[in-house]
């Protein structure tokens, strides 16, 4: 069988690009584990495609925890790098980008386009 055809008619809540407006290079270091952390949890749900080739699956959670780990040893023993206004507004945008996908996954849960929306963005 063929794989199923993208869904273009559905409008999805989330757009990647209102995230990031860093100003440090260093908040990317605190950054890019807080994103791989939410990415983990989306992708580990119960909810996803059972269509999904399963080692590869597998092998994509292992590889996003493998990067946090690392990036993590990377951090300083408090866990940031930068601080002030900026950070805090970073991080609650990552936040509300990432629970808005929840958000779309429990929403949508039976829909056939679900997926295709979510690994869009």
């Amino acid at each position: 069988p063929s794989p199923p055809q993208p869904c273009h008619h559905q409008h999805v809540p989330f757009a990647f690009y209102i995230l990031f407006h860093i100003n440090h290079p260093q908040q990317a270091v605190t950054t890019a584990p807080h994103i791989l952390q939410h990415l983990l949890y989306i992708l580990s749900s119960l909810s996803t495609p059972q269509q999904w080739d399963t080692q590869a699956s597998q092998d994509l959670l292992n590889n996003l925890q493998h990067y946090i780990h690392h990036m993590e040893q990377c951090m300083p023993v408090n866990g940031m790098l930068f601080e002030g206004q900026g950070s805090h507004n970073l991080l609650f945008s990552i936040n509300k980008y990432f629970r808005l996908i929840q958000d779309f996954i429990c929403t949508h849960s039976n829909s056939t386009c679900l997926w295709d929306h979510v690994q869009l963005k």
